[in-house]
């Protein structure tokens, strides 16, 4: 058989050609192959990433998990998620993965939104680009930042609203990043606004609560406490916490129509114990407190560089408080339907106005309730005022109605009785009981006066100086009164303790001294030093007096000490000292008249 050359030259280019098609197939079928493992895996990589960031309701704890999986969905040596202020103008927030802290503090201040990471500020769309130092808006890296070169960016978007960008970066090594990679992260982003957005709304109810608390709180404690200060105290403390405010502060409107601080708390320095007084603060006056608390708005005042009512107002706030500086001050009235009863004042560090501005509603609402509570707290106090004055009278009526006149009668029996009696002794017992009616009747119309002249409500001090008024009809004077210390903070049983001890030695002066002057000197230190000192005729004329013996008693049950010494040219000095935080009396014995 005779072979054909140049057959055998064409079958042989045709097996070749079969060949070299068969290969590229192959090759086809094998780049697609790897492809759909590719795009399976990156599903796969999509779909755990997104479980990742729902797993959890925090928002920082998600927006870190949501910058790590874009990070390993492409790839990306770098990467980073900046949150957008209210306005939309420039980043407050900046979660980044791939840059240790270290790092980040050799940086310095996280990035606003210049160059390329503005360019999705203001155009949010998915970025990617090949060399960032070549696009015409690149702003350049700031000093110790780590070399990057590839970009891509996409933005998160929550419904309409651009809640921030997703930047993700290679560095001088990195190959680009592809058409997938942009379809990814993009699928990513849509992802990762929804998981925002339930994060946001979990935070949002979890701050409403918190709130919500805290008025619940400080409404019981207001309604239960009989010092309205002591309950602004934690509240402002708590307020602070909640706010992310470095210090807050309560002022409430005085008879005299002026604002005044009651409560403040600053972030650095927690509200001391209840143990410790509490400061005083001038009333808040000047020009800039009027045209901002009269305004009857909420405001929030930035101070500027140039002098002004926002300034003065948020530099004398810092001032109370110890602090240099000021920053974005909130102002909230707290009103009653007819004016503000006071106002709710925060501050922020310089800086945080986009912190400050956020939680402003909530910090509306709240001011609201605490209005609300402090007005039902008020009106509580007033009813349980006029059911103890009502109470007061009645008991007075009915002293005066049935005691005195029972006294009286019995008085009218024994003086007639005195008539029949022959023996000495005897009238002389008789007459002795009459003159204990008559100054039993007298105590107890001095009673019937205090109960209906004396406010219950008032602090001790003003207490005390209606107490020595009460015996300027009896002595023809007013006794002087003198007080060194603060006694608002005096604890309750040793203020009633204190009130009896000037009743008991200003009733013996009435009744025994025949003085023409008298003084009450209290002196608050380590100890409570009660002195009553007059000019009359001294303890010798008349003896030692069963009241005296009541002061003393008083005394010793509270371990202090009970003196009565004579004073020159005449008169009696009564000291009475007990020590403060000490043991209060456990059994305080019968009390004695006074004769």
């Amino acid at each position: 058989m005779v072979l054909d050359p140049k057959r055998e030259r064409d079958q042989g280019r045709w097996s070749e050609g079969v060949s070299l098609e068969v290969d590229d197939l192959m090759e086809e079928l094998r780049a697609r192959a790897s492809a759909a493992r590719r795009s399976h895996e990156q599903l796969e990589a999509l779909l755990d990433a997104v479980t990742a960031m729902s797993a959890n309701l925090e928002l920082s704890v998600v927006l870190g998990r949501i910058v790590r999986s874009a990070c390993a969905l492409v790839n990306a040596r770098y990467g980073a998620l900046g949150v957008l202020s209210p306005d939309g103008e420039h980043l407050v927030e900046f979660v980044t993965h791939g840059v240790s802290p270290e790092e980040r503090a050799r940086i310095g201040d996280p990035p606003r939104g210049h160059g390329i990471l503005g360019l999705l500020i203001r155009d949010p769309r998915p970025r990617r680009l090949a060399d960032i130092a070549a696009h015409p808006d690149s702003y350049g890296f700031p000093p110790n930042h780590p070399p990057m070169r590839s970009f891509l960016g996409a933005p998160i978007r929550i419904r309409d609203e651009v809640f921030g960008n997703l930047y993700l970066a290679g560095s001088d090594h990195d190959a680009e990043f592809s058409e997938a990679d942009e379809r990814m992260l993009v699928a990513l982003a849509s992802a990762a606004g929804f998981a925002i957005d339930n994060a946001r709304l979990y935070e949002r109810s979890e701050q409403q609560r918190q709130w919500g608390q805290a008025i619940s709180e400080l409404t019981r404690s207001l309604l239960e406490s009989p010092v309205e200060t002591d309950s602004l105290s934690p509240m402002v403390e708590r307020a602070c916490g909640l706010a992310g405010a470095r210090l807050c502060a309560v002022t409430l409107v005085g008879a005299d129509g002026l604002s005044a601080i009651h409560a403040l708390s600053n972030r650095d320095q927690p509200v001391a114990a209840s143990a410790t007084p509490a400061p005083s603060w001038a009333p808040l006056e000047g020009g800039h407190w009027s045209e901002v608390l009269s305004s009857g708005q909420e405001l929030l005042l930035v101070p500027g560089p140039q002098p002004g009512a926002a300034q003065r107002v948020a530099s004398d706030l810092s001032k109370a408080a110890g602090i240099v500086g000021a920053g974005p001050t909130a102002v909230l009235p707290m009103a009653d339907g007819s004016g503000a009863i006071g106002h709710l004042l925060l501050q922020w560090e310089p800086g945080q106005e986009d912190l400050a501005s956020q939680v402003m509603p909530a910090l509306s609402g709240f001011a609201q309730q605490v209005g609300l509570g402090i007005i039902a707290a008020r009106a509580q106090h007033d009813r349980a005022l006029v059911a103890q004055l009502e109470d007061r009278d009645r008991i007075a009526r009915d002293m005066h109605d049935h005691v005195i006149q029972r006294l009286f009668a019995t008085g009218l029996s024994l003086q007639s009785a005195g008539r029949f009696a022959v023996h000495p002794v005897v009238q002389a017992r008789l007459d002795e009981a009459v003159e204990s009616l008559d100054v039993a009747i007298k105590d107890i119309r001095s009673t019937i006066f205090q109960l209906h002249t004396q406010a219950p409500s008032a602090d001790l001090e003003s207490q005390l100086r209606a107490l020595v008024e009460t015996y300027a009809a009896s002595l023809g004077y007013t006794p002087a009164l003198t007080l060194e210390g603060d006694l608002s903070h005096l604890d309750p049983d040793l203020a009633a303790d204190l009130m009896a001890v000037v009743r008991e030695g200003l009733s013996n002066v009435s009744r025994h001294a025949q003085a023409g002057a008298a003084t009450v000197q209290l002196c608050l230190g380590p100890s409570l030093t009660v002195a009553i000192t007059d000019n009359g005729t001294g303890l010798g004329a008349t003896g030692r007096r069963s009241g005296l013996a009541n002061l003393e008693r008083r005394a010793t049950a509270r371990s202090g000490t009970f003196t009565v010494e004579s004073v020159e040219p005449s008169g009696t000095r009564v000291t009475w000292v007990v020590p403060l935080g000490g043991p209060g009396p456990s059994a305080l014995p019968g009390r004695g008249r006074d004769d």
